[in-house]
């Protein structure tokens, strides 16, 4: 595995103080409450393309989200100038390469995602980031990405201590499991397996973790199995991961990937090509 050396990186556990101040705008939409609706559409959520994997700036002033038909997939970034919102561009990072699955550092400062950029092989995604520098987003650099180019990174999550999670992929065997990466003195340390109860069978695939690492979100299915993936949630006690808890029929007909906004109040689902929302309350702990 490749491992990059990173400076500067001061990682702040600051997404409780945001999500107390700052009021979230969420393009002027009225929240869903508990219903299940479809997640601005005509801005994010668009007729004739496909789209998903949202993050929300923790200042609320910047969405990105994936939009394509994988593996040819773009990074679309909307910003909030004053108090409009710019239409969704593809972002300068991905202009050059396909890339998806967008993720923010809990400080903001960083933003993740999935690229196969200067790779033959554009199904060979790897793990990068890129930094925060004044109104733009520069410097991307390759963070985690296996020598076996069987093997694909995707779906990165981040904890307040810059520890990112992520699904490892077995390409051949159309497999996932869950990893992760420590930053510790500036560097990536080498990935390690999560260690979720669960049966030795299933593939589990697309992390959210909590910044706090108190619960992580995965989707998962019987590996071999056709059955569709199902989302569960695992708590986590004294540095343990317990038992995944299915988190419910009404949930997974609505979408099989879950991601939360950064105040916590909303789930963001994925189904046919759409982003949906719904609150969070009554589920998460």
């Amino acid at each position: 595995m490749k491992t990059i050396i990173l400076s500067g990186v001061c990682i702040l556990i600051v997404l409780a103080a945001f999500a107390q101040e700052k009021s979230f705008d969420y393009f002027g939409l009225t929240g869903p409450g508990d219903k299940i609706e479809l997640f601005a559409p005509g801005i994010v959520s668009s007729e004739g393309s496909n789209e998903y994997s949202v993050a929300i700036s923790p200042l609320g002033d910047e969405v990105f989200f994936s939009r394509g038909t994988w593996p040819e997939t773009k990074i679309m970034h909307i910003k909030k100038i004053g108090n409009r919102w710019s239409g969704p561009e593809v972002v300068s990072f991905s202009a050059d390469c396909y890339t998806s699955e967008p993720a923010f550092s809990p400080d903001g400062k960083y933003l993740y995602f999935s690229s196969s950029k200067g790779k033959d092989d554009i199904k060979d995604y790897s793990i990068w980031q890129v930094e925060r520098s004044g109104n733009n987003w520069d410097n991307a650099k390759k963070v985690i990405d296996f020598s076996n180019p069987g093997i694909w990174e995707f779906h990165p999550s981040i904890t307040n201590d810059g520890t990112v999670y992520f699904c490892y992929w077995e390409s051949k065997e159309s497999k996932g499991s869950i990893y992760k990466s420590d930053y510790q003195n500036g560097i990536y340390s080498e990935p390690l397996k999560v260690n979720i109860p669960f049966s030795e069978k299933s593939s589990i695939v697309n992390p959210f973790v909590d910044p706090e690492a108190k619960y992580i979100i995965i989707s998962a299915a019987i590996y071999g199995d056709k059955s569709e993936y199902d989302v569960y949630i695992s708590n986590r006690q004294k540095g343990t991961w317990l038992a995944p808890d299915n988190i419910g029929p009404r949930f997974n007909a609505s979408g099989k990937d879950f991601d939360v906004s950064p105040d916590g109040k909303y789930f963001f689902m994925y189904k046919q090509g759409d982003v949906y929302w719904t609150e969070t309350k009554g589920v998460l702990k």
